[in-house]
């Protein structure tokens, strides 16, 4: 699944790559009808990593930076989630260890099947 705070970062990034200026807060929790507190923290998380410029004041807001030309898919979502993972089994031991014949197959081999993939596409191209 793809986290809430990623999926609503991607609308968000899309709104402001569409009307292509800046754009302040209010006006994008206007518009797509997010949480304020929660569109806020994700507003500056997208900051943080370098996807979005921010301008405090009245005529403030948020605005695409360039990065978002290189960034990829798979970078993208590990600003939300750390660990780009399919696989919820934990290193170390699981009670199921013992009967568990899939553990490896999803830590190793399908992880890094996606996350290769994931890595091929740029996060622009969702929004084309």
């Amino acid at each position: 699944n793809l986290p809430k705070q990623a999926d609503y970062g991607l609308i968000t990034l899309s709104l402001l790559i569409k009307e292509d200026k800046q754009m302040p807060l209010s006006s994008l929790i206007k518009i797509t009808k997010l949480p304020q507190r929660f569109l806020a923290r994700i507003a500056a998380t997208l900051v943080h990593n370098g996807l979005l410029k921010s301008k405090e004041g009245r005529v403030g807001g948020y605005v695409i930076t360039k990065k978002i030309n290189s960034i990829t898919l798979f970078d993208y979502l590990k600003i939300f989630s750390g660990e780009v993972n399919f696989c919820s089994c934990k290193t170390g031991s699981c009670e199921y260890e013992a009967i568990c014949q899939h553990k490896n197959f999803l830590q190793k081999r399908l992880n890094l099947l996606v996350s290769s993939q994931l890595k091929k596409i740029k996060l622009l191209e969702l929004f084309k």
